[in-house]
């Protein structure tokens, strides 16, 4: 711990064996330290106690006071304090000055040093926490704007299809759907031609997502959401969704439904040529799949596969 006692820096640690004390004259860069046993304090207190009168000394609290003082070679703290009210303690300590040789200006020069690299680790360690206190600040700042920012995007309508689709207000939530929405079901996808495919990217917490009248389109390369973990695609019986290809568009995707899409083959081989997080696939009314093959790859990913 480092303490100010006039101009003096202190710096006091402690162990089971002793009490180590530095004190620096900032002034003149003389410096003093040593390390206190047991034998250089009152015997009536443990080094324990001695240390925390110390402390409470250099913090200057009330009762508690310490006199520095420095002849030839040391100097000496004169501790007078009133511990826990009423009992005064009343003791001197000595410590040696710090010298590096016989050449005195030599040990001057090198307190001289050290204290200003104390004081510059000081100052350092200070211009640090105002920089941490200011970046927590700003990540606070950050965080509500982000919040404010997110809040207003949330009340944004995304635009599926283009305006002359849009017949009727009541045809406004299925058309224009909120950006915040989780969950989303598209019926007329027959109209794909008419859709606004790139802005099924845009919904960034959507989660669930169902298309019907899945027709006139042979695979997903054309669509994409990052955030969305269930796609169902029901293709009405119709034959021109062949293919699987696209599918790491989505790359959030774990449980994967396609149903009545009779023209929908090498299952396995669009699988494979993508890594995914899939770990259900259900296939109704397929009849082109390879079940065995299919079977196979499942049952060696750990997936689960329901076919009928």
């Amino acid at each position: 711990m480092t303490y100010t006692h006039g101009h003096y820096t202190v710096l006091l640690s402690q162990n089971e064996q002793s009490i180590f004390i530095k004190l620096t004259d900032t002034v003149n860069f003389m410096c003093y330290e040593g390390n206190l046993e047991s034998s250089d304090f009152p015997k009536n207190y443990s080094l324990v106690e001695n240390f925390t009168i110390l402390q409470k000394c250099f913090e200057a609290l009330h009762d508690y006071r310490v006199t520095l003082s420095t002849m030839t070679g040391n100097m000496k703290l004169q501790v007078k304090a009133l511990v826990g009210g009423f009992v005064r303690v009343d003791f001197a300590i000595f410590v040696k000055e710090k010298i590096l040789s016989n050449d005195g200006q030599l040990t001057l020069n090198f307190n001289r040093m050290e204290q200003k690299q104390d004081h510059a680790v000081q100052n350092l360690a200070k211009r640090c926490e105002a920089l941490d206190d200011r970046c927590k600040t700003l990540e606070t700042a950050l965080a509500k704007q982000s919040e404010d920012f997110f809040k207003v995007i949330d009340r944004l309508d995304v635009m599926l299809f283009t305006p002359p689709q849009i017949a009727c207000q009541s045809q406004f939530p299925i058309a224009m759907p909120k950006i915040s929405c989780e969950e989303l079901f598209i019926q007329n996808a027959h109209q794909f031609h008419k859709m606004r495919l790139e802005n099924l990217s845009i919904f960034y917490k959507l989660k669930k997502l169902k298309i019907h009248n899945f027709i006139h389109i042979t695979n997903l390369s054309l669509l994409s959401n990052e955030t969305v973990t269930e796609l169902e695609l029901n293709c009405a019986s119709n034959g021109s969704f062949t293919s699987l290809e696209g599918f790491k568009n989505f790359p959030s995707l774990t449980t994967l439904t396609v149903i009545t899409a009779p023209g929908l083959t090498n299952v396995v081989q669009s699988l494979k040529s993508a890594p995914h997080k899939i770990k259900t696939l259900k296939f109704q009314g397929c009849a082109a799949i390879n079940v065995v093959e299919l079977q196979t790859y499942c049952q060696e990913n750990k997936i689960f596969v329901a076919l009928s």
